[in-house]
């Protein structure tokens, strides 16, 4: 009888996930639907409406001492779990979008309108933290990008950079150097690559990691170093990044304790020296 009423049980339980699965799968219907048949000004005017509730958020997780990424990882309260729902509408919209682009493919070099693109970049650094930040609250999962990357993120970030070749390329103006303390981090994998940093310490700390394990964990660690700097000098990361309970710090924490004494690098040399903390200064940090 016991055996009959846990085969029934576990019959329901499937039943509530297949339920569950179709109403979200019908929710992404209807949304699309809703978005298709919308006036493109109007998309887009919501659209901005949704992303000035992030920014919002943004900026309150920033005067918590934390930051953006490292508040949705936590999710230490009610404003962070709403977050989710904002999250939820800007991707389907955005995943829509990119589908319909490539349902409709324009003139070579002309993927989407100059505002589109500006859009896409923009919730691209806003939002991908925030599904990295959901990817790694598994403590197991690693390599985001390569496992857990959605593909509309990619092709945005394709179009992006192909725009951007059409540019020309050069150091750090004055102007980005001077409002350094508003930007956005540029790379929106940023966060994975510190992730990635930190399952590194742990491997070349732990005393079950064998010797190839640990030369990668090293390799891997040097590259991160010379990547984080690079991103310093380019003014291309958001000061958040060195707030006292982010991420990153606790990397920085972290990677002090198990470097060798003698183990000098410019990321070194420049967190060591508290460099970092003129960093929201632009122009007068480096110099």
């Amino acid at each position: 009888m016991s055996n009959t009423l846990e085969i029934q049980q576990q019959q329901r339980k499937v039943d509530n996930k297949n339920l569950i699965s179709k109403l979200e799968e019908r929710e992404k219907v209807l949304m699309a639907e809703r978005v298709q048949t919308m006036d493109p000004r109007k998309r887009l005017n919501q659209i901005k409406i949704k992303m000035a509730h992030l920014e919002w958020y943004h900026k309150i997780c920033k005067t918590k001492g934390i930051g953006y990424y490292d508040c949705y990882k936590n999710q230490l309260g009610s404003s962070d779990r709403d977050v989710t729902r904002l999250k939820k509408f800007l991707t389907n919209y955005w995943k829509n979008f990119v589908e319909g682009v490539e349902r409709k493919p324009q003139k070579e070099g002309a993927f989407i309108r100059g505002t589109w693109l500006y859009s896409g970049r923009n919730y691209r650094r806003m939002v991908e933290p925030l599904d990295i930040a959901e990817y790694y609250r598994d403590s197991d999962k690693r390599d985001y990008q390569t496992h857990g990357r959605s593909r509309h993120y990619i092709l945005l970030e394709q179009w992006q950079e192909d725009d951007d070749a059409e540019k020309l390329k050069s150091s750090p103006n004055n102007k980005k150097k001077q409002n350094v303390a508003g930007i956005l981090t540029e790379d929106s994998c940023f966060w994975e690559k510190v992730e990635d940093a930190l399952i590194s310490c742990k491997l070349l700390n732990s005393g079950t990691s064998s010797a190839v394990e640990k030369q990668s964990a090293k390799e891997n660690l040097d590259m991160f170093e010379q990547y984080a700097m690079n991103q310093i000098n380019n003014y291309a990361v958001s000061p958040e990044i060195f707030l006292k309970e982010s991420s990153f710090m606790k990397w920085w924490k972290t990677f002090q304790e198990i470097i060798e004494t003698s183990h000098d690098s410019p990321l070194c040399d420049f967190m060591k020296n508290g460099r970092y903390l003129q960093y929201e200064k632009g122009s007068t940090f480096l110099q």
